[in-house]
């Protein structure tokens, strides 16, 4: 049989898979799926990181001297400089946040359509659902 190209990237042959090769894709599927939640855990917490220094600015005067990290180098600018920055660089954050959200559950769709396809059975628990176990597991139980 002749794999056929999908519109979303590789060659596929699913039909001819055997259980094994399933299995794996399937991994590596939940693999990638993994790795753009942390991607976006952490320009979640960049994203944050810019809040508290925009709330920080925002009593300040506007004359008023401060200093910026760019790259690994720190150079003095004014408040009124960094601040417009920072809010760029924020809503830029945002909008990309919000993409990689929409891909990373794409993404989750598609490997639990796989799994159907395939029969394959869920042991491993998606990434929503360990945060929403972690969750429960972390009530007020008292240690003595």
């Amino acid at each position: 049989r002749v794999p056929m190209a999908s519109s979303s990237g590789p060659l596929q042959e699913d039909e001819g898979m055997g259980h094994e090769e399933a299995e794996a894709r399937l991994q590596a599927m939940r693999q990638a799926v993994q790795e753009q939640m942390r991607q976006i855990n952490i320009l979640e917490m960049d994203a944050a990181e810019h809040r508290l220094v925009l709330e920080a600015l925002e009593p300040l005067d506007a004359g008023r001297k401060c200093f910026r990290m760019v790259g690994s180098v720190i150079v003095e600018r004014t408040v009124a400089d960094v601040k417009p920055a920072l809010q760029k660089n924020l809503e830029q954050m945002k909008e990309l946040n919000k993409k990689l959200t929409e891909a990373c559950k794409a993404q989750q769709l598609a490997a639990d359509a796989f799994a159907a396809k395939h029969r394959l059975s869920n042991k491993q628990s998606t990434p929503a659902q360990l945060l929403d176990e972690s969750e429960e597991a972390s009530g007020g139980g008292v240690l003595i």
